[in-house]
């Protein structure tokens, strides 16, 4: 075999590894996630998780800001509880979190668990907002997504009215 099929076939290695990687991660952090869910044994870590059925996309939140580098949703500070009034969830804009966000139409549902009881919203307003705005995310009887925009000079928002 020559050492230009030998090149080739490892950076075909290599390429097949790096491409499934990201798929590998993802399942791990699905496995997590439907873990937490699921166990009889909530963390007081947890918040509870939120589901979106038109990605089929579940994730749990947080209450420690810190967990947004653990490909986390993190509730906010002056963020109610979990079927309180103004609930408001941040996350990265990554493969992990939010990034689906973009793909979110007004009237698109959207799901809250504390793990016993879930609470549904309709996306009802879709905005870019300044990093410093905080006036926009105090909105009642709404929930709140919040993830950086492309650029970091923006937030992007998607606010949620609670379906009873």
């Amino acid at each position: 075999m020559s050492i230009t099929k030998k090149i080739a076939k490892i950076v075909f290695i290599i390429t097949l590894f790096f491409l499934f990687t990201p798929t590998i991660k993802e399942k791990i952090i699905e496995e997590k996630i439907d873990y937490v869910i699921n166990s009889k044994k909530i963390e007081p870590i947890y918040e509870g998780y939120l589901y979106i059925p038109k990605f089929n996309y579940k994730n749990i939140i947080k209450k420690d800001i810190d967990s947004l580098n653990d490909n986390n949703i993190v509730m906010m500070d002056y963020s109610d509880k979990i079927g309180g009034n103004t609930i408001v969830l941040a996350g990265h804009n990554n493969r992990y979190v939010f990034h689906k966000l973009y793909y979110l139409q007004i009237g698109d549902e959207v799901i809250l668990s504390d793990f016993g009881i879930d609470y549904k919203y309709v996306v009802d307003n879709i905005k870019y907002i300044d990093v410093d705005d905080f006036n926009e995310l105090n909105i009642d009887n709404s929930l709140i997504l919040i993830t950086c925009s492309e650029n970091n000079q923006k937030r992007y928002i998607v606010v949620l009215k609670n379906i009873i």
